[in-house]
């Protein structure tokens, strides 16, 4: 038996024996009627609580559970522990959390706590508070208990508080109160607040606030005293009522149906209301500052209920509340808390677009959260993955545009693509990364519900989305009841599509083999093959496209569904595949011979590689345009190179790049002819300088590249294999390299450790290659040179930080020469708005026949590292000596910098360091990429080889100066033009102004200290 059959068979079983037959009938019940008063000054709540529960179970319970949330808000809670630990803790807590002070911190404090008069005792772990029973509470009955506690509202950090960023929203009341667990067939639920969701029992909320009567208030339940308290709710304008000359209002809110209850309160809300024929009223409450972004919000909201009645069931509360405050957007029964502000630092209002969008996806949780109420908790993409859905396509009926869910499928892959993917029915608060969290519960989720078109059909798909509606309203449903009503609308077996996607990591990647067409008399009979090469099974819905340019469209089932979606009669249903097989031949009969084949042209799988999809590779080439890595195509941009060189004339070819989407099948293809040497034959001294008096070859006159890279998911999901053949001015270079980051967290950009093992050979036909440093220095041998290493390569980034070690063995295969050295380089950064400050040291050893090219500059690259640098090679080759005639240098290692114009410090070994920082003061959109800074440098290099006269050696040598830098790539105007070049996207140009040295009698003695200033193109390190 194959391991698929294992693995599918073994989830299946693990869920039949973990949850039967789908949700039990019976819900318990709660009943919570609290009073509260609103100490606004001191930021705190002091309330009593009323709670009937009902037990509605056939268990006897004993014990029961209470969520304390407020008291996630501490440094030390587990809250703060769980950001502490992650690889991408959420920025709305971190650093906030761990800054709050006494006054700031949350807390809910019990004073006592009673069942049916009865003290009981507790006990509190975190947000957690057990209950002792005083006596067991048998099925079928109620108990009460009462509640006085005493709480601190914090400072909003995430969702709840007081005080939000943006705008300032004095209060956002989520989470708010002593709220009792929910119990279902699995037992309690007490889970810690540890970040994510929530789960609970329907039941009935009853509750006063007491408040300054200055405050305006909105909360999840309906009004019982609008008279009273006024504020735009009695229907009159927004000033406070007469009884309002008092210091307090009290607000009486009663919530049915409900399993949350959630408010906001502000002195400055401005209140809007709307009323709906034959709908909810809707309310609105914004501060001044943010009313050109709300004041829309009355246009779209009743469109919005219109559409969300038909498409997913009646709403069926008597009132909606969309309130600004909290951060982000966040769902309650009846209301929503969205925030007015967005931006790093919540200083930006954001705009109308914004605001509809997030209100569209909140809205949508009132069914999937709020009517349903499956455990989120548990299953997050349940409710966040059909609203994602919904949000979709609601906002695409709003704004009259068709709605596209693909960007949740390359979600998805790309979440596999950088080693991040966890089963959907991981509970949220296990996501070990919040990235994981985000792209499976929002986009995975959607794209599950998506492509259940795809597999049951479109139409089927909505009635499927209505009869959940009906069947679970108020009943907390679990993924096996999503399954058993897909089934029951659609009539197939789905058991193997809601385990693949929810339970497995599982990719998907189907793929065009062979294609035959014969023909007897006037039919045609074309034989097909096709491949699943991944995980997953999935039936498929197949174009051809025939000699003629007609198209004929055919499913192929899949034999484990028992049959298959509705098709129209245009549609040619072959014979279902039967997943056992990874190969499945299909026979299609056709009026003309197939030419062309695809597989999902709808794009409604998440197909790893679509290239594959095609029998034959599908490209789209553009001119003039970078590759754009499409998920359904190859990239390919192509453009014309003109250079020219100062011993190689004027030159012209070709160059083209392509790429696949997440960085794979990059490739780069160049041709480029140097008319001039090709018509010497590469031997006429006359059109070269000095440096060429050696007999070339018609050879020379020949540029090329060749260069592949692509990422072996067979082996690693971030290993890489890369290789490349090139001619650059002359020297030739080949390499095959492997690199494997390591450590977990890749994907997400951290990058915790880089190794990677490359093949390298070299050689040097002749004199004719361009020389980075002046000749005198012998860096780079004259005549042939072949040679051979083999690097050793570990990365260490964290943010600014960064540490690289380096180990390259090999040898001169004309001299001999050992290539073997090693070099360690720590870089330190810090970082600010306005500019940089970072510090480098860098260690290197080689032996004493280390070949010239290799050998260590002080201050800048070797004349290997600038030769292999597009920027460089190109810009310094139209000089005879780059040095002198353009002060051009190639900056990359420590070390000071005022002699390379002097052909550079070079040796052996080296140990040198460098601390510089730079400003970047100008804020216009041309005079960003502008720098001013200082810099200085010290080190010195062993110089047996060539020693520079007047130095001793292993003497230290150290300078200190101005720089300004220009980085082309942050230039707006041109990004399409560094799209395209290699050469300009590596570019930064850094004019350096030493007034200090410490050997000036090595300098040329014709030069001014203050005058040697350089031009360097930096390199990246």
């Amino acid at each position: 038996m194959r391991p698929f059959l294992f693995a599918l068979l073994g989830t299946s079983l693990l869920a039949q024996l973990a949850w039967s037959q789908g949700s039990p009938t019976w819900e318990q019940h709660v009943a919570y009627e609290m009073d509260i008063t609103l100490l606004a000054d001191v930021h705190e709540l002091r309330g009593t609580q009323r709670l009937t529960y009902t037990n509605n179970s056939p268990d006897t319970l004993r014990q029961v559970f209470y969520h304390l949330y407020f008291n996630a808000f501490e440094p030390t809670s587990m809250m703060a522990e769980r950001n502490r630990a992650l690889p991408d803790p959420d920025g709305r807590i971190v650093p906030r959390i761990f800054q709050l002070g006494p006054e700031e911190v949350g807390y809910h404090r019990v004073r006592s706590l009673t069942q049916d008069g009865t003290p009981v005792r507790y006990y509190l772990t975190d947000t957690v508070l057990r209950v002792e029973l005083a006596q067991p509470i048998p099925p079928n009955t109620s108990t009460t208990f009462e509640m006085v506690f005493r709480s601190q509202v914090p400072l909003q950090t995430r969702r709840s508080g007081r005080d939000s960023r943006g705008g300032g929203v004095d209060f956002s009341m989520a989470q708010w109160y002593p709220k009792m667990a929910g119990y279902d067939e699995r037992g309690w639920h007490p889970d810690p607040y540890v970040g994510r969701e929530f789960y609970a029992p329907f039941g009935t909320f009853d509750v006063r606030i007491q408040a300054p009567s200055n405050y305006v208030l909105g909360a999840s339940g309906v009004l019982q005293n609008p008279e009273e308290v006024g504020h735009g709710y009695d229907r009159t304008p927004t000033m406070p009522p007469p009884s309002a000359a008092a210091d307090s209002l009290t607000w009486h809110f009663v919530a049915e149906q409900v399993h949350d209850f959630a408010w906001g309160a502000d002195p400055d809300y401005l209140h809007e209301v709307i009323e709906m024929v034959g709908g909810p009223t809707l309310h609105i409450l914004y501060k001044p500052d943010v009313a050109p972004s709300w004041r829309p919000l009355r246009e779209y909201l009743p469109r919005m209920v219109r559409y969300f009645n038909d498409r997913f069931g009646n709403y069926v509360y008597p009132q909606f509340t969309v309130i600004q405050g909290a951060d982000g957007g966040m769902e309650y029964p009846m209301l929503t808390l969205i925030s007015g502000y967005g931006g790093p630092s919540y200083t930006t209002p954001r705009p109308f677009g914004s605001i509809l969008g997030t209100t569209v996806h909140e809205f949508a949780h009132m069914w999937y959260y709020g009517f349903l109420a499956s455990n989120e908790a548990d299953y997050s993409w349940i409710d966040e993955g059909f609203v994602t859905y919904a949000t979709t396509e609601a906002m695409a009926h709003l704004l009259g545009r068709p709605a596209n869910h693909t960007g949740r499928y390359l979600s998805y892959l790309s979440l596999h693509d950088r080693g991040l993917a966890e089963r959907l029915s991981t509970p949220a608060d296990w996501f070990t990364t919040n990235s994981a969290f985000g792209a499976t519960s929002y986009s995975a989720g959607a794209m599950v519900v998506d492509m259940l078109g795809a597999v049951i059909g479109d139409q089927t798909r909505d009635e499927f989305l209505l009869e959940f509606y009906e069947r679970f309203l108020f009943r907390h449903p679990n993924p096996y009841d999503i399954e058993k009503v897909a089934e029951d609308v659609s009539g197939l077996q789905l058991d193997w599509y809601f385990e693949q996607f929810t339970n497995t990591t599982w990719t998907l990647d189907y793929g065009v083999g062979q294609v035959r067409s014969s023909r007897q008399g006037n039919e045609w009979t074309s034989s097909i093959q096709l491949h699943r090469h991944g995980e997953m099974v999935m039936p498929l819905d197949v174009r051809l496209t025939l000699d003629n340019g007609t198209q004929r469209r055919v499913l192929v089932p899949l034999g484990i569904m028992q049959g298959h979606k509705e098709v129209s009669p245009d549609v040619y249903v072959a014979d279902p595949w039967l997943w056992t097989s990874e190969t499945y031949t299909l026979r299609v009969p056709t009026p003309r011979r197939v030419t062309k084949v695809e597989i999902d042209p709808g794009l409604r799988m998440p197909d790893r590689n679509r290239l594959n999809n095609v029998n034959g590779v599908p490209i789209e080439a553009a001119f003039l345009e970078p590759p754009a890595p499409s998920w359904s195509s190859y990239s390919v941009g192509y453009r014309p190179l003109l250079g020219y060189g100062f011993d190689y004339g004027f030159g012209a070819g070709l160059q083209a790049r392509g790429a696949y989407i997440f960085r794979d099948h990059q490739a780069r293809a160049m041709f480029r002819l140097w008319p001039e040497v090709l018509a010497s034959g590469g031997s006429d001294p006359n059109s070269f300088s000095r440096f060429r008096r050696d007999t070339g070859t018609f050879f020379d006159g020949i540029d090329y590249e060749l260069a592949y890279s692509r990422r072996l998911r067979s082996l690693d999901q971030a290993t890489t294999i890369s290789v490349s053949a090139a001619k650059h001015l002359g020297f030739l270079e080949h390499r095959v390299a492997v690199a494997r980051p390591l450590g977990r967290w890749v994907g997400l950009g951290r990058t915790l450790g880089t190794v990677t093992v490359s093949l390298l050979h070299q050689y040097n036909p002749s004199r004719r290659v361009f020389q980075p440093y002046r000749p005198q220095v012998d860096v780079l041998p004259f005549g042939k040179e072949n040679a051979a290493s083999v690097q050793l390569h570990y990365a260490l980034a964290r943010g600014l930080n960064r540490v690289e070690a380096t180990l390259e063995t090999g040898s001169s295969l004309t001299t001999g020469g050992s290539t073997t050295r090693a070099w360690l380089r720590l870089t330190r950064g810090v970082i600010g708005r306005a500019g940089y400050a970072q510090a480098h040291l860098l260690a290197g050893a080689g032996p004493k026949n280390l070949i010239g090219y290799k050998r260590f500059v002080l201050g800048g690259a070797t004349p290997e590292a600038a030769w292999q640098h597009d920027a460089y090679r190109s810009i310094a080759a139209g000089f005879e000596d780059p040095q002198q005639d353009a002060r051009l240098v190639p900056l990359d290692a420590p070390g000071p910098r005022a002699y390379l114009l002097e052909g550079g410090l070079v040796g052996r070994h080296v140990l040198a360091g460098t601390l510089d920082a730079t400003l970047t003061p100008f804020t216009g959109p041309n005079l960003q990429p502008f720098g001013l800074g200082l810099f200085s440098g010290a080190g010195f290099v062993n110089q047996q080889r060539n020693p520079t006269p007047g130095l001793e050696e292993n003497a230290l040598v150290a300078d200190a100066g101005l720089t300004a830098s220009f980085d082309f790539s942050r230039l707006p105007g041109l990004q399409r033009a560094y799209a395209q070049s290699d050469v300009l996207r590596q570019l930064q140009v850094v004019a350096s102004f030493p007034f200090w040295v410490s050997h000036p009698e090595l300098l040329n003695e014709t030069d001014e200290l203050a005058f040697r200033w350089s031009l360097g193109l930096q390199f990246s390190p």
